[in-house]
């Protein structure tokens, strides 16, 4: 049985991670059996996320790409052709008053993945509340911020 790698990051981003992202997930594919891969599919972070993994499906067919909401209508705003092999909607985030749903389904994520992929730069926001989650829990994490820190050098 394959294992999960979830994605965590700011919303803003403004570093092309891409190459980074494939080059991690394309380990955990290979050397770690990971073969689904949540998103949650809000801001840039994801987006970057969710096009390095299409990338990587025609290398890896096999591999699944699942957006997990916070709310059912963020199945809208991608109409009929959704860019995912399928959705999540945790029970935790449905049950959450709107203003917590994003946490709730974090927290839902975080605990219940093998893997993290983050980009996260600041000690505040629901991203780096999501990988503090993570930790406790034991996953193990990527974090990208090395790379965006050696970048902002440069």
């Amino acid at each position: 049985m394959g294992k999960i790698c979830t994605f965590f990051g700011h919303r803003d981003i403004y570093y092309e991670l891409i190459p980074f992202i494939k080059e991690q997930a394309r380990r955990l594919i290979t050397e770690e059996n990971v073969d689904t891969f949540w998103v949650g599919g809000h801001g840039k972070f994801d987006s970057q996320a969710i096009s390095a993994l299409r990338n990587l499906q025609h290398e890896y067919p096999h591999i699944k790409i699942i957006l997990v909401i916070a709310y059912v209508s963020q199945l809208h705003r991608y109409g009929t052709e959704l860019p995912f092999d399928g959705f999540d909607y945790p029970p935790a985030a449905e049950a959450a008053p709107y203003r917590f749903a994003i946490s709730a389904r974090n927290r839902y994520m975080a605990q219940n993945t093998d893997f993290v992929i983050a980009c996260v730069l600041s000690k505040y926001g629901g991203a780096y509340e999501a990988l503090r989650i993570a930790a406790r829990c034991n996953k193990t994490i990527i974090n990208l911020a090395d790379i965006v820190c050696r970048q902002q050098k440069n």
